[in-house]
């Protein structure tokens, strides 16, 4: 009976905590409760006020847009820092893209090796001839990509001392070829419009350095930075 009282007491113990745990979390849900109505009030009391018919303005998700594809950009961009694009080369059918970049290089006064040379390849869908005689296809462009950007700047510079260098010795069809940076397909498209726009408006010089892309009226006069198309049209009022 003794044992049986003592169990009964503990018993009764484990209820009371049981209900003063029971009490505590009622009190929390309660609360909890309380700031889901205040919530759902003062939403409701926003919707009132906002007329029905407005939307978000497009604008902001266009800018966010366009401020994505530019971030997207530049990351390609620094994926091509070690990366040179050769135009004007003509183009064999059975050629060796890397001898040929060597021999290129050796014209502008380079001497690499094919260690220093990543990859060597002709860049986009193979050209055909127009119908009608109009000739041979233009080649496409040779693009190399270097083992260090410490070459691709020598490349660049030997080129820009070397201007006018032709194949001769290197292609049976002797041709001026051209090495520039290799900048991507919405680098290329901007760097052409603001070559057309500099050039309608006597801008003298329009120029990539670094994937970058600049203009600049004159000697002696600053320097402008195109990131996108809408620099461009704030530049020159398009």
């Amino acid at each position: 009976m003794r044992l049986l009282r003592e169990e009964v007491k503990a018993a009764r113990a484990d209820m009371l905590e049981f209900r003063s745990t029971i009490s505590g979390l009622s009190t929390a849900v309660n609360l909890c409760n309380q700031r889901v109505d205040d919530l759902s009030e003062r939403v409701e009391a926003i919707e009132r006020q906002q007329p029905a018919n407005v939307l978000p303005d497009a604008s902001i998700f266009e800018e966010k847009i366009a401020s994505l594809m530019q971030d997207i950009n530049d990351r390609d961009q620094d994926l091509l820092q070690n990366d040179v694009e050769v135009a004007g080369v003509p183009e064999g059918k059975n050629e060796s893209a890397m001898h040929l970049a060597l021999s290129i290089f050796i014209k502008l006064g380079v001497q690499l090796e094919e260690r220093d040379i990543v990859s060597a390849e002709r860049a986009g869908p193979l050209r055909v001839a127009r119908e009608g005689g109009g000739g041979a296809p233009r080649p496409r462009p040779l693009v190399v990509r270097l083992a260090r950007r410490a070459e691709r700047d020598r490349l660049l510079a030997a080129a820009r001392v070397r201007r006018g260098a032709t194949t001769e010795g290197i292609t049976s069809a002797v041709t001026t070829f051209y090495i520039n940076e290799r900048l991507t397909k919405a680098n290329r498209i901007l760097f052409y419009k603001a070559r057309v726009e500099a050039s309608s408006r006597n801008w003298k010089y329009v120029w990539t350095r670094d994937g970058n892309i600049y203009v600049r009226k004159e000697h002696g006069s600053p320097r402008h930075r195109l990131r996108s198309e809408i620099d461009l049209t704030k530049l020159f009022g398009m």
